[in-house]
């Protein structure tokens, strides 16, 4: 889920893929002032993104892969999840990583200029897909792409992709992510948010606060099962330096903001204030990817949602729990290749 989440996972998996792909570019693009779903404005939006494969000749195969929570363009370039023979395969695909609102490369509250930190506004699921959607159409002049694929933020910003815009995208593929949280996620997140604003209060510094948050999330990251398999108490403290290591470049400022964009994440709720049901608005192929083990966004919404709308469900079988899918890799990029063809 955050951005050290996949690399644990890619040093079981090899690093010659890494080693053959040259990592595009970071670029950005400025798309404004940003009206928010609350009435404010997000000043001087600024979005990251980066790029990589080929545009055919008539751009029927662009792929746009938003960012994990905490996640850069970058994380997901650099873990593998796009390039050759990868999730988004750039062999095939003109492949567009997108820096969320909030995760320190795109506008977030540690590197706004005029609304720094605490004057931040409140950013939801919704905003960030808008700025995305603005980004493609009014930056790079995309009125309509192959396919919306990402993993946990990434998945429920693919779920709001295809309720927020729906004949935008032919296939959607929503990774490890939900349409929206359950009490548990929201208990797990409502948690992490106490204890940010309790620290904070105690005058905690930013890089312990951060420290103690990369211990909690490996409570939910992982199932007890592969930690009793796969840790032994002796390797637990190097395993929680190496899994803690990209949480030390975070912001805490910037953690929250997202953190609250997905406790307000609700799709069914923004169809019904709309009068446009969301499991009546979808238009694109579907293709729920979940882990029965993962205690960090419960994959039960996803689930109900394509039952309910036909689409297809993939459920991995690993004790890996979040991370399921990054220990299943193959397996999952086998499926997501076969439905994007």
């Amino acid at each position: 889920m955050l951005l050290r989440l996949w690399s644990v996972v890619f040093c079981l998996i090899g690093t010659q893929a890494l080693a053959d792909m040259a990592e595009p570019p970071q670029q950005f693009a400025g798309i404004g002032d940003l009206q928010l779903v609350s009435g404010e404005v997000l000043q001087d939006c600024r979005i990251g993104y980066r790029i990589a494969g080929t545009l055919n000749a008539d751009k029927s195969n662009v792929i746009v892969f938003p960012t994990w929570f905490g996640g850069s363009s970058g994380d997901v370039l650099k873990w593998a999840k796009i390039g050759p023979g990868r999730l988004a395969d750039t062999d095939r695909y003109y492949v567009i990583a997108i820096d969320s609102l909030g995760n320190g490369v795109s506008t977030s509250p540690s590197n706004s200029k005029g609304q720094p930190a605490g004057d931040f506004p409140a950013i939801t699921i919704n905003d960030i897909v808008n700025a995305a959607h603005a980004l493609l159409t009014r930056h790079l002049g995309f009125g309509h792409v192959h396919a919306v694929m990402g993993i946990s933020m990434g998945g429920m910003q693919t779920f709001q992709w295809t309720w927020q815009f729906p004949g935008y995208m032919d296939k959607a593929v929503p990774i490890d992510g939900s349409p929206r949280p359950t009490s548990y996620d929201l208990l797990q997140w409502q948690t992490h948010e106490a204890a940010i604003e309790i620290m904070r209060e105690a005058g905690v510094s930013n890089a312990r606060i951060m420290d103690f948050l990369a211990s909690l999330n490996l409570l939910t990251l992982w199932t007890p099962d592969y930690f009793v398999e796969n840790v032994t108490p002796e390797a637990l403290p190097q395993f929680r330096s190496e899994s803690s290591d990209g949480y030390a470049q975070m912001d805490a400022d910037d953690y929250l903001a997202q953190l609250r964009a997905m406790l307000a994440l609700d799709v069914f709720a923004d169809g019904e204030a709309a009068g446009r049901p969301y499991a009546e608005s979808i238009q694109a192929d579907v293709l729920v990817v979940g882990v029965p083990s993962d205690h960090m966004v419960n994959p039960a919404p996803g689930k109900a949602l394509a039952n309910a709308v036909g689409a297809r469900y993939a459920e991995i079988d690993s004790n890996c729990g979040h991370i399921g899918t990054g220990c299943e890799e193959w397996t999952v990029t086998a499926l997501v290749n076969a439905f994007l063809d």
